[in-house]
């Protein structure tokens, strides 16, 4: 009896022991329910055109993650419980009858397939337990090319011929001739559908002066995943709408809080409403609210230096609007608590992309100094004292630069662009020359250009988006500042754009991958890659409906901006709205796990620095 009873509590013991082993920390199961979470409710990739589509997750929304408390057992003394995510119920399973449903772009036979004749011989719907389908009947003469269509989603308000409200669903054919077939077609310029709740009416829209052209539009309450397809013998252009799927505030992991704690180690600076503010700990200060009347109008960027012990940013004049490109901008500084405003650069009439050197001597700037159109972009330096300012760019060059970044005391990189399209980086150093490093990047068939430059803070890498040539969306790249390919580190180049968001302090860079073109939702990722292995790690998953600002590093965590609203067209790259309702948080992804809001402001917020 004793020696089954010791053989039971050894059993216990190692099913303890073994269940202790599997433990995961607060940030890695948030990751990984987030990442269920956008199994099962993120737009797949645009499948390619085929009658019979392979199967992909059916998107849906997932709950709100919760903070809760787990006790951890321990020797005396006891540590406080630790908090942790609430877990998730089980992610629903797929429903095969929605494979390769999303809120992608989608295109139905050859894309480039130039124009075709066609007429529309019936349009019928069918009501699906899963979906609602638009069979829309094609008679195409035999000499014809095939026809083609492009199907895309977006807001109402983006659409010029949509609803007051609501979303539409477009089927653009563009190759469409206006020939004899196409005025056969008798359907009229608004139907109504029969039967179906999803899709409210259809609307045949065409330009009555072009020769080709023409776009089918869906009117829609909500934007839930579809399907395009295209089948021949005869020829069917087949839509279907799945009728549950609805992307909600619960599938964008980044304006989601968890768990509660997360505090800021050194201030944030930030730009919003033309004025700067400063978090500490966690009350926002307006720091030019009071300081400016009469010096400066709207602050429209800014950059930090501890060591300096100044906030330097550009401001245009007096009563002039920010949004007008020629208005009059000049470089002024302040220190840390918004006093002592003083001018940095009167040479020049323009400024714009203001950065400290790493030992907070000297500013580097961009200036627009013809206001021709387009720009002809030049980078000026001046001390952090003030004085006279220096050009460091030629004058008469084709290359319009912008954009400076500081490798260190002495070298900056920034980028560069031609009016005939031709992008690359270059690098000036203290000697005053200046080293083109993205010549070799641009050369070939992979990459037609540039983005701006993010160098690592110990200036041995630079991370830059590069635009491919032979499909849309960017790449990201890792550079040395001599142009090399950094050791262990290969090209990020998965789904649709990919872009740096930010550098920590120990040489983690934190980038964005967007899985597809979509002009009504963003499903994206957050990685971080590790410079020492090459190695990348998940840190954020999900799909948003609003916008993406921008982010920076700070202690061991990320602060960011998202918006309410994206500008109009595919999303990928980061391009606020101005005009959008936005919100600043803090996420200690490299401590405690904890993510929270600093602060909300009615209009975008941006140029965040620590």
């Amino acid at each position: 009896m004793n020696r089954h009873y010791a053989l039971a509590l050894c059993l216990c013991l190692l099913l303890i022991f073994a269940a202790g082993c599997e433990q995961t920390s607060i940030a890695e199961q948030e990751q990984i329910k987030s990442f269920q979470t956008l199994q099962a409710s993120t737009p797949s990739a645009t499948p390619p055109p085929s009658a019979t589509p392979s199967s992909t997750p059916t998107p849906s929304p997932t709950p709100t993650l919760g903070p809760s408390s787990t006790p951890t057992q321990a020797p005396p003394p006891t540590p406080s419980p630790a908090p942790t995510v609430t877990p998730l119920p089980p992610t629903p399973t797929p429903n095969p009858a929605l494979a390769n449903f999303s809120l992608c772009t989608q295109t139905a036979g050859t894309a480039d397939g130039g124009r075709f004749s066609a007429r529309i011989t019936t349009i019928t719907t069918t009501l699906q337990p899963a979906f609602e389908r638009v069979t829309i009947g094609l008679a195409v003469p035999g000499d014809s090319a095939p026809p083609h269509a492009t199907a895309r989603c977006l807001s109402a308000s983006d659409d010029p011929g949509g609803a007051a409200s609501g979303y539409s669903l477009l089927i653009d054919l563009d190759g469409w001739l206006h020939d004899d077939a196409f005025k056969a077609t008798t359907i009229s310029p608004t139907r109504a559908l029969s039967g179906t709740t999803v899709l409210k009416r259809l609307t045949l829209r065409s330009d009555q002066k072009a020769v080709a052209g023409a776009t089918l539009a869906f009117g829609l309450e909500q934007p839930l995943p579809y399907r395009l397809t295209l089948e021949q013998n005869p020829y069917r252009l087949i839509l279907d709408v799945a009728k549950s799927g609805a992307i909600g505030p619960s599938n964008d992991m980044l304006s989601l809080p968890a768990p509660s704690g997360a505090k800021l180690d050194t201030p944030l600076f930030y730009v919003q409403g033309g004025d700067i503010w400063k978090v500490t700990d966690g009350s926002p200060r307006n720091l030019t609210k009071d300081s400016r009347a009469g010096k400066f109008g709207d602050v429209t960027a800014l950059t930090v230096s501890t060591a300096a012990g100044r906030v330097a940013f550009c401001a245009i004049a007096p009563g002039a609007d920010a949004g007008d490109r020629l208005a009059t901008s000049g470089l002024w500084s302040m220190d840390l608590d918004g006093k002592g405003p003083q001018t940095l650069a009167t040479q020049n009439p323009s400024c714009a992309d203001p950065a400290f050197s790493p030992d907070g001597k000297t500013v580097a700037f961009t200036v627009d100094e013809t206001g021709a159109n387009p720009p002809r972009l030049s980078i000026w330096t001046v001390t952090s004292a003030g004085g006279d300012e220096q050009r460091l760019t030629s004058a008469t060059d084709e290359w319009s630069r912008f954009g400076p970044q500081w490798i260190d005391d002495d070298r900056l990189v920034y980028a560069a662009a031609a009016e005939d399209g031709r992008s690359t980086l270059f690098v000036h150093s203290a000697d005053d020359t200046e080293r083109d490093i993205g010549a070799d990047l641009v050369k070939g068939e992979t990459y037609k250009s540039l983005g701006r430059p993010l160098v690592a803070p110990d200036g041995g890498a630079i991370a830059v988006e590069g635009l491919r040539v032979n499909k849309a969306g960017a790449d990201l790249l890792l550079i040395a500042p001599d142009g090399a390919p950094m050791p262990n580190q290969r090209q990020i180049a998965s789904g649709y754009w990919n872009q740096p968001l930010a550098w920590s302090a120990d040489g983690m860079l934190y980038y964005l991958s967007t899985t597809c073109p979509s002009e009504v939702a963003q499903s994206y990722t957050v990685q971080a890659r590790s410079l020492k292995s090459g190695d990348d790690r998940l840190v954020a998953a999900g799909t948003t409906l609003g916008g993406i600002g921008g982010f920076t590093g700070i202690g061991k965590g990320l602060a960011y901006v998202t918006l309410d609203r994206a500008p109009a067209g595919p999303r990928g790259p980061l391009d606020p709205a101005a005009d959008s309702p936005s919100t600043l948080w803090f996420w200690d992804v490299g401590g405690s796990g904890a993510r929270a809001k600093l602060a909300s402001a009615q209009s975008a917020i941006g140029d965040l620095a620590p």
